[in-house]
């Protein structure tokens, strides 16, 4: 119980920080720049005796609904830099940086914080120690605790998303649409309740995972959390799930896409229509798994437009 009063603490004193001009009294080792608060390596659980944390990005202007972001980049975390520090104080990644990681997201948690989201950017065990059985446990049960501790962030349970791109979409996907199930090793209440969120936006996902390494097989190679029983193909695959209460999910993928092909965003978006979801498909044109800042700039420009839409964001209203 003292882990999370303490928890309960310290949100307080940043969430009052990010409001005044100075943050003297912001706890030793947490930096507040003046466009965002962060909450550090914030601990949800533990897995080989190792804590498994996440960071929150607090807005100046909250508007009550939150994103969950996943840092993955092929089942390895952190993968993305969402941020750099400098001289003891945070910064958000420039895009001349951004352009020399080749990724989807970097940019989202500054256009989501400057939005009135509050982000919370979670890292799971990575692969190769790490099975995909165990790294979508990690996530299920992030987004369990964050939703379980909603209140202490200021949130509304009915406004919170998921969001990535990559593994990091494969990954919400998988955990957004199947709330119902509880935690294997589930011990707390909130551990074996549903989990269920309110929106998904994903980029360049892998959705199919059986067809994603029959048409990559070098993939089997690279990546040994890819390494399964033929039965989990199917099991950690999102197209397995789709079913009319899913949440409503935006789906973009490249059409020049080489590493994960444009056929499992369409894969998909197809499961979804067909489960009568509230779904909507973007095909970018001459767009790699490797954005140009332009192209990933309006993939978050999409992502942010599908949450104001879903999450309800009244700070524009």
């Amino acid at each position: 119980m003292r882990h999370y009063s303490i928890l309960q603490i310290l949100i307080l004193i940043i969430i009052t920080s990010c409001n005044t001009e100075t943050s003297k009294q912001t706890p030793k080792g947490i930096s507040l720049p003046s466009d965002f608060g962060l909450i550090k390596d914030v601990i949800y659980g533990h897995d080989y005796g190792m804590a498994m944390t996440f960071d929150v990005y607090v807005p100046q202007n909250p508007n009550g609904a939150g994103v969950i972001l996943t840092n993955s980049g092929g089942w390895t975390s952190p993968y993305d830099t969402f941020k750099i520090e400098e001289n003891g104080k945070y910064r958000y990644t420039t895009d001349k940086e951004m352009s020399q990681m080749n990724t989807w997201h970097v940019l989202s948690p500054k256009a989501l914080v400057s939005n009135g989201y509050t982000v919370f950017e979670v890292r799971h065990g990575s692969q190769p120690k790490f099975l995909m059985s165990e790294i979508a446990l990690h996530i299920r049960r992030a987004v369990k605790f964050i939703i379980h501790h909603a209140v202490d962030y200021n949130l509304d349970t009915n406004r919170i998303g998921l969001w990535g791109g990559s593994a990091s979409g494969h990954l919400s996907l998988l955990i957004g649409l199947t709330p119902e199930i509880a935690l294997i090793d589930a011990k707390e209440e909130w551990e074996q309740t549903r989990s269920s969120i309110s929106a998904i936006a994903v980029f360049a996902a892998p959705a199919d995972l059986g067809k994603f390494v029959s048409d990559n097989p070098k993939e089997l190679e690279n990546r040994p959390v890819l390494r399964m029983k033929d039965e989990q193909f199917q099991e950690y695959a999102p197209v397995t799930y789709a079913s009319k209460d899913d949440p409503p999910t935006l789906i973009m993928h490249g059409n020049a896409d080489k590493v994960v092909p444009l056929i499992q965003g369409q894969l998909m978006y197809s499961a979804l229509q067909q489960a009568g979801v509230e779904s909507h498909f973007i095909v970018f044109e001459n767009t790699t798994h490797s954005p140009t800042v332009e192209q990933a700039r309006r993939g978050v420009d999409e992502a942010l437009a599908w949450f104001d839409k879903h999450l309800g964001n009244k700070s524009k209203d």
